[in-house]
Parts: structure tokens; sequence; C-alpha cells
């Protein structure tokens, strides 16, 4: 059986490989686009020697500098585009060392948090015997359990007077006179109106009884309102019930631990919340360098592709053809020879220029599987699948399955359809008495943790901390 952390692990270094052997490739993708832009240049140059060996002096020069013009504005554009990759290339390699130092410090905070949970879960029979005996716990549980029943029923109360008033309002607010006199405040110190417009009124509310309706409909709305408000005093009982509790659990544990468990676990998993949102960040940020880099090695830059086509028009221009086919036809060897380099070149160009165009495709392919990688680790986080308490049955998630990702085989939509099938919850140890449904437990060992206000939706119409420990409706997570 696969721990959670194991195998989030697992496929972080899957990702981490992937993106290694991606950077490589774009490496060797610069490389070789470097190379065909030198053999371009170098193509050039065997078309010059053509030129010099065909044509007079005159012609010959004006050629050569139409060439070296081109020649030149394309390696000034070259060598900008170099500055520019280094930058990026510097930013990129920057970036990624501070990834290592992140990854290792939350390397350090997870082992610590793993050792914390492990500690605590073995204690978890020794804090169990020592508060099943313990009248002053005890009595406490039973307050605990009481304000959440009486939490709960304030909750329903309160939902329930809200729906009366919704339902049974509709009459009073459909009625456009009614609704006109109440925005005003008729019949209250905070009616202002005088003269004509106070006749008007009175005149109004004659026709539709108002003040009679005035007054059901001010119950009507203000006890929604109280219930509302009790509620929020029973839940807010109900919480600190719950926290004495918590505490009593917590206390237990630190005199069994001879240190605070809980609090470590707590301190360290928000340490590490913190870090994995640096992470994410820093991740963004190396995959947008990463993206300008892919663009560069790919010559889809801007710069790239106006040196290209300097060179490409002086290459494809009528005269040079001409020159082409002309020293097809002279007997002379020296031309034959520059012939020829050409021919090399342009078959050299040809296969460099298929390579890269391999890379490419193989990159992207890459790319699209780095992502689906991601996916699945987010997917793996914002679930809690890296928690202490997670757990998988399929040993093959961080093996044959975790490679088909890996290679492209199957997507990260059906990875994670096979994590979620043999995902399963471990419960601490012990008989469910110190930290009943949870309460007082660190988050990562499944429950809601203990401090204030960790739970509680205020305004909510309905109360969402903890539950009855003897199997009420309250819930918070899974059930402990």
């Amino acid at each position: 059986m696969l721990t959670g952390r194991q195998t989030l692990g697992t496929i972080e270094q899957s990702r981490e490989d992937l993106r290694r052997e991606e950077a490589e490739l774009s490496k060797r993708i610069e490389r070789s686009t470097r190379s065909l832009t030198d053999l371009q240049e170098r193509q050039s140059e065997a078309y010059r020697d053509l030129a010099r060996f065909r044509l007079n002096t005159d012609a010959a020069g004006a050629l050569n500098t139409r060439l070296d013009s081109a020649a030149r504005e394309a390696r000034r554009l070259l060598d900008k585009r170099s500055a520019d990759y280094k930058v990026l290339t510097d930013q990129l390699r920057h970036c990624e060392a501070e990834r290592v130092e992140l990854q290792k410090s939350r390397l350090e905070f997870d082992s610590g948090r793993d050792a914390a949970e492990n500690q605590m879960d073995e204690l978890m029979e020794a804090v169990d015997g020592r508060l099943e005996n313990d009248s002053a716990y005890l009595a406490q549980r039973e307050r605990t359990e009481k304000a959440l029943a009486t939490a709960e029923a304030a909750a329903q109360k309160a939902a329930t007077s809200e729906k009366d008033r919704q339902e049974k309002g509709k009459a009073y607010e459909a009625d456009p006179l009614f609704i006109y006199l109440w925005k005003r405040g008729f019949g209250t110190p905070d009616y202002s109106h005088r003269g004509l417009v106070r006749s008007l009124d009175r005149w109004v509310a004659g026709l539709v009884r108002f003040q009679d309706a005035r007054a059901n409909y001010a119950v009507l709305t203000s006890i929604p309102d109280k219930m509302a408000r009790h509620a929020e005093r029973c839940a807010q009982n109900a919480e600190d019930e719950q926290q004495k509790l918590a505490d009593f659990s917590r206390n237990a544990m630190i005199d069994a631990a001879g240190t605070d468990l809980v609090g470590t676990i707590e301190n360290l998993s928000d340490q590490i919340e913190q870090i994995d949102g640096e992470l994410d960040g820093l991740d963004r940020r190396i995959e947008t360098l990463s993206g300008a880099l892919a663009e560069f090695s790919s010559g889809e830059d801007a710069d790239f592709q106006k040196a290209e086509e300097h060179l490409s028009v002086s290459l494809q221009a009528d005269d040079l053809n001409d020159l082409w086919l002309a020293a097809l036809d002279t007997p002379s060897p020296e031309d034959e020879k520059t012939v020829q380099r050409i021919a090399d070149f342009r078959e050299r160009i040809e296969q460099v220029a298929r390579e890269i165009r391999q890379d490419r495709e193989l990159q992207r392919d890459m790319s699209r599987r780095r992502a689906e990688l991601a996916d699945v680790i987010k997917r793996f986080r914002s679930n809690g699948y890296g928690s202490w308490e997670s757990t998988f049955s399929d040993d093959k998630l961080t093996t044959v399955l975790l490679g088909e990702l890996v290679k492209g085989a199957i997507t990260g939509a059906e990875y994670w359809a096979r994590a979620e099938r043999s995902h399963k919850r471990r419960k601490p140890r012990g008989r469910r008495v110190a930290f009943p449904k949870g309460s007082g437990l660190p988050k990562s060992m499944g429950g809601f943790g203990g401090r204030r206000g960790a739970g509680r939706k205020r305004g909510s119409g309905s109360f969402k901390t903890g539950g009855g420990f003897g199997g009420g409706g309250f819930k918070t997570g899974d059930q402990f």
C-alpha cells in the first residue's frame, strides 16, 4: 500500500525528470538552429565564390556587397538574439536553483511533519487510556455534545424561519402600495413627510389597511433575524465548548509526548503550504521562461525569422539561380567544386532542418505530457491526497501507470480516475476516545484542527464544525 505523500512525491519527481529532458531537448534544438544558420551563411559564401568565378569584377563586387549586407544584418540580428537568449537562460537557471532550494526546505519540513504525525499516531492508545476515565474530560465531552446539538437545532430553526419569511412575505412584497409605504417608514418614527404628502400617504394606507399589515410583516421579518442571531450565539458556544474539549485532548497528547505535536504538525503544515504557494508561482515563472526559450530554440522568435529572411532573400535571388545553372554547363573544375560545395550545403541544411522539425514535434509532445503530470499534481493537492491519512491500494500508480502517463500512453484524466478508485483514508490508532470525530487532530491526520474559528461559517444558517460524537448530524471532513 502506498502513502499519499509517497505517491505525490513520485509524480512530482517524474515531472522534474521530464522537465530536465525537455530543457536538454531545447538546448539541442538551439544548437541545431544555430548550426542551420551557420550552414546557410557558409552556403552564401560559396555562392559568392561562384559569383567571383563567373562574373566580371564589377558585377561580382556588386553581388558580394549585396550578399555581405544581408549576412551582416543577419549576423547582427543573431548576435542580439544570442544576448537575449543568454538573459533568458540565466533567469531560468536562477529560478530553477531557487526552486531546488525551496523543494529542499519543503522536504525537510515534510520529513519533520511525518515524524511528528507518526509519533502522535503511536501515542493514541496511551492518550485514549488516560482520558477515557477522566471525569473532567468526560464532563466536557458531554457539554460539547449538548452544545453541538443545541447549535444544530437552532440553525435548523433559523433556516425554517427564513424559509417562512420568504414564502409568507411574498403576498406583502407583491403589493406595490404596501411596499411603497413600508420603505417610507410610514407609521414609524422614521416617517418624516408632512402636509399633502402625509395626507396622501395616510389615504393610501387606509386603502390597503397598512397598519395591520405592517405589524404582521414586521413580526414576520424580525423573527428570522432573531433566530439567526440566536443560532450564531449557539454556534459560538458550541465552538467554544469544542475548543475546550480539543484542549483536553491536546494537553493529554502533550503530556504523553513531552511536546505539542498537534501544534508542531499544524505549524509545519502552514510552512509547507506557504512553500507550495511559492513553488506554484515559481513554476509559472519557469513555464513562461521555458516557453520563451522553446520559441528561441525552435527559431520562432522575431529576430531569428528576420535573420533567416535576410539570408534566404539573397540565396533565392534570380541571378544566383542563373549562376547555379551556368556553373553546371561549364567544364571548369573550379566552379564544379564550388557547385558541389553548394550541393553539399543544401543536403546538410535539409538534414538539419529535418532533425529540427522532428525535435520540435518531440518538444511539443513533451510539453503536453508535462502538462498532464502538472494537472494530476494539482488534483492531488487540491483533494488533500498528499496528507498523512491518504493511502492508495494500487501500487501501479508509482510504477506502470506513472510510466504510461510520462510516456503519454494514458492521459492525466485516466491516471486520476485510477488514483481516485484506489484512494483510502487511514485513521489514527486508538479507540476514538481522545479525538472524537477528529476534534483537535491536525488536518493532515483527518481532523479539523484545534484552533478557534477553524470550521464555523457565520451567517450561513447552519453549523459546520465537528459532529455529534455519538453519530449525530455534524460533518467536518471524513468521519473519524
